[in-house]
């Protein structure tokens, strides 16, 4: 199995299946930069930077290579270091060498080697891009698949266990970023699959996490006004606006607005076509399932429409 390098969470490296331990904080940290820059060099300067920021100690270069030497000795695998024993001074070298492969020194600083398939928040990243491209083929039921796997990955906040500095915040921030946009397309997905019902907790629950994700917000309405409940997919809407308002000081954007206008005049292209969620979920010749009705008016027959993906607002 080799090495499996998590930063989708606490900091985490498993071989086969088992934890390494990782040592003190600068020596997690300093993991962390070079995972953020895996298979590139990374000078000494900027991870002294990285660790130390604008106070470093006279010792920090020293303190990064002893750092960077206890990282090797973690990350070496210990059947290697066994089947080394019995041979010969040069050979054992040879292969002492490969063993630290994973942390190589070279000019003017230190780079990680991380293959394929090792890295959590790599593989969360194909699989999102994955369940989008799925979702903008109206294939919900395998997007849906794709984004669970995704979201199954997380274990927490991104190298929650790590100093936030400035090296590593952004990307840990868009991390969670990308978490986030992972769960809007969940939602979508499962819309299209006609889940409303079962979705409206989730949303909740979600929304008072991230109170001013508008697309969130959108899917909430629309959950609760196919389950016909208008009155709460209005009254959704009224809170969305207050978050928006007194948190980014902002009124609703032109998507969440139009969502409002078009429940207050019942646009049938609101609804949820059975028959078309049935067919995305199973195949073609699938069969239809009754429509959702809504309180105080009649529905009329026609496609559902939803909400596409698209970046941050």
């Amino acid at each position: 199995m080799g090495l499996w390098f998590g930063v989708l969470g606490p900091l985490q490296v498993a071989r086969d299946g088992q934890a390494v331990r990782l040592g003190t904080r600068k020596q997690r940290l300093l993991l962390t930069v070079l995972l953020l820059e895996r298979n590139r060099t990374v000078s000494l300067d900027d991870l002294v930077g990285a660790l130390w920021e604008d106070r470093p100690p006279k010792s920090a270069v020293f303190n990064v290579r002893t750092y960077v030497n206890q990282l090797r000795q973690a990350l070496r695998d210990p059947q290697e270091e066994k089947a080394q024993r019995p041979h010969e001074e040069k050979a054992r070298k040879g292969r002492a060498r490969s063993s630290q492969l994973r942390i190589v020194g070279r000019r003017p600083g230190y780079s990680l080697v991380v293959d394929s398939g090792e890295l959590d928040s790599v593989e969360f990243g194909r699989l999102l891009r994955e369940g989008r491209a799925e979702l903008a083929r109206r294939a919900p039921r395998q997007a849906l698949r794709r984004l669970s796997e995704a979201l199954a990955l997380w274990r927490g906040r991104p190298a929650e266990d790590v100093p936030r500095t400035l090296a590593v915040a952004g990307w840990l921030d868009s991390l969670e970023e990308q978490r986030c946009l992972a769960l809007e397309a969940h939602a979508a997905a499962r819309l299209s699959l006609g889940e409303h019902d079962g979705l409206i907790t989730d949303l909740r629950d979600l929304l008072a996490v991230h109170p001013t994700r508008e697309r969130l917000w959108g899917h909430l309405m629309l959950a609760l006004y196919r389950s016909g409940d208008l009155a709460a997919a209005l009254s959704a809407y009224t809170t969305a606006r207050r978050s928006l308002t007194e948190r980014l000081g902002v009124d609703p954007g032109a998507d969440l607005v139009a969502l409002h206008g078009r429940m207050l005049a019942r646009d049938p292209a609101l609804d949820l076509d059975a028959g078309a969620a049935a067919a995305g979920a199973a195949g073609p010749g699938a069969p239809g399932r009754g429509r959702p009705r809504h309180r105080g008016h009649r529905t009329d027959r026609d496609h559902h429409r939803g909400h596409r993906e698209h970046g941050r607002r």
